[in-house]
């Protein structure tokens, strides 16, 4: 049977009753979806709530949602979050939210040395329950949101605060509660990462090394040059050419479009955006 689509709040007055709800819950899961693999400069596009038996999406694309911040960071509210990481590092870069009380069910499980680690599998192991997991990487920027999309990342919050209340029992009664809430702890310090580009970062890809001093200078310009393109489209860099065909034009050094355009893995984005550039650096005397 296919579960229903859970609400989601687009507005102030919808966000301001949300509010008032969570005022009164002493628990409540946390999970949320960004563009990373849609976009260079990622955001924030969903946020997942899941208290009682209810799930609520809200859009930070269409309200703003920093008036949930102090009821985040009240201590006296537990945060229940899976593999909360990013999440916590980009809550505070993108809104500037600290949680009060955390408690992550990814954490608790490397703490219980369990087996397998993903949430589908902890579900599965500890509740007997299943989740889809097939809109991992959809566009959550993109609107309006699928039926499919809002199913799976209500999906993502349903049965966190079960799963935390199995998981506590065990670290209680192993003695390990006390290391779990240190974890959390740095967990919730966390802050967001500045994005920088590692200009001599083609020197790691796979057979860079193994190319002569021309073929790596033309590596080092379209490396630089993907990632100017990527920031002027807001694409992801592996979007606008993957690493593997990177290394392939520069072993190639074509010296045509007609060329450029033969190398597997190479589309037009990249023959559009950097064509001409490459295709005049290989036609260089050596």
């Amino acid at each position: 049977m296919t579960d229903p689509v859970p609400q989601i709040v687009r507005d102030a007055a919808g966000l301001e009753a949300l509010a008032v709800r969570l005022a009164r819950e002493p628990r409540v899961a946390l999970d949320t979806e960004a563009n990373s693999f849609h976009a260079y400069f990622e955001r924030v596009c969903l946020l997942q709530l899941g208290f009682g038996d209810e799930q609520i999406l809200v859009d930070p694309l269409a309200v703003d949602v920093r008036p949930l911040g102090p009821l985040f960071a009240d201590p006296a509210r537990l945060m229940v979050v899976h593999g909360g990481d990013y999440d916590v590092r980009i809550l505070r870069r993108d809104f500037d939210f600290q949680l009060g009380r955390v408690f992550d069910t990814m954490l608790a499980a490397q703490i219980l040395a369990l087996p397998e680690l993903g949430l589908a599998a902890l579900l599965r192991n500890r509740l007997g329950v299943a989740i889809e997991k097939g809109e991992q990487r959809s566009d959550w920027g993109r609107r309006p949101l699928r039926p499919e999309q809002l199913q799976y990342a209500a999906a993502d919050v349903r049965y966190l605060l079960r799963l935390e209340e199995d998981l506590s029992r065990e670290l209680a009664a192993k003695n390990r509660a006390a290391a779990a809430e240190a974890s959390f702890e740095k967990l919730r310090r966390l802050v967001a990462r500045e994005k920088r580009f590692d200009e001599s970062g083609y020197l790691k890809l796979r057979q860079a090394r193994q190319l002569g001093e021309r073929e790596r200078e033309l590596l080092r310009l379209l490396w630089i040059g993907r990632e100017a393109l990527a920031r002027q489209l807001d694409r992801p860099p592996f979007k606008i050419i993957g690493e593997q065909a990177m290394v392939e034009v520069a072993r190639r050094l074509p010296t045509s479009i007609e060329e450029l355009r033969r190398i597997p893995g190479v589309g037009e984005i990249a023959v559009r955006g950097l064509g001409e550039q490459l295709i005049q650096a290989a036609r260089a005397p050596a």
